[in-house]
């Protein structure tokens, strides 16, 4: 039996107006109230956003113009322009700041048309010099951009194993370029195998770089002096220890990620 008092008497409902249709009843609690809002779309990714294959096509093809150009004023020129090219195309893809990414747009063309002109009107020392640091300074610039967008992704895909080759190699043209500045500054060969008058050039450097730290030693150059020995086992370590650890790590979860993509039989 329910208490008189705690009926509550019923309210009639408004009457609708003449003239118009009787509309359905407002339920009692509307599902759509406490519905999330729709998500605004996905923001378009930058241009040349991760594009990392690009990155690696651009030192392929400075190899190959150091290769042909040598140590002569022009193959300089096209080397320091395609290695300026890959630095700024690396910060690009790599979605650094804004304002670091206008840094670079500023400083590398006057820092890679400084060191042209240094090269053209110096000395051959000067420009073995400037041109050594200018690609130093470049191949370190790009490396650490590029580790720092790969630490980023959340997934590994193609373009985060790219990277990881990217990164390889700019650290083997980067040796290079401080055996090519060792051998400017001791004033003495660098190489065992090659004597004055005869001056080794920008691609012996890189050969050598790359037979070391792929650990390939051919032995038709070696380093004569201490530093040079002590850069080249330096080189040699880290070449293999990114190798099992960075580049393996990804192959192995780019893998992973593949064969979680197709479908359960």
């Amino acid at each position: 039996m329910h208490d008189p008092d705690d009926i509550q008497p019923l309210k009639p409902a408004p009457a609708a107006l003449p003239g118009t249709p009787p509309g359905p009843a407002a339920p009692e609690d509307d599902p759509q109230s406490d519905a999330v809002p729709d998500e605004p779309p996905l923001e378009k990714p930058p241009r040349f956003a991760d594009s990392y294959g690009l990155v690696l096509v651009l030192l392929i093809a400075s190899y190959f113009l150091m290769a042909v150009g040598g140590d002569h004023h022009w193959g300089r020129m096209l080397s320091l322009a395609v290695l300026a090219a890959t630095t700024w195309l690396a910060l690009r893809a790599s979605q650094v700041q804004r304002r670091v990414l206008r840094y670079a747009m500023t400083l590398i063309p006057v820092v890679t048309l400084a060191a042209i002109a240094l090269s053209g009107l110096g000395s051959d020392n000067l420009a073995r010099a400037v041109t050594a640091t200018l690609t130093a300074c470049l191949v370190v610039v790009a490396p650490v951009a590029i580790v720092k967008r790969l630490a980023t992704h959340m997934v590994i895909n193609i373009n985060t194993f790219y990277g990881a080759i990217c990164v390889y190699l700019l650290i083997a043209m980067f040796f290079a370029s401080l055996f090519a500045l060792t051998g400017v500054l001791s004033g003495d060969y660098f190489f065992a195998q090659i004597h004055p008058p005869h001056r080794a050039s920008s691609l012996d450097f890189l050969y050598f770089s790359f037979t070391t730290i792929t650990t390939v030693g051919y032995g038709d150059l070696t380093a004569h002096g201490g530093v040079g020995r002590m850069l080249a086992v330096l080189e040699a370590v880290l070449g293999q220890l990114y190798l099992i650890t960075v580049v393996s790590l990804v192959v192995q979860n780019l893998g992973k990620a593949r064969r979680k993509k197709r479908p359960a039989d």
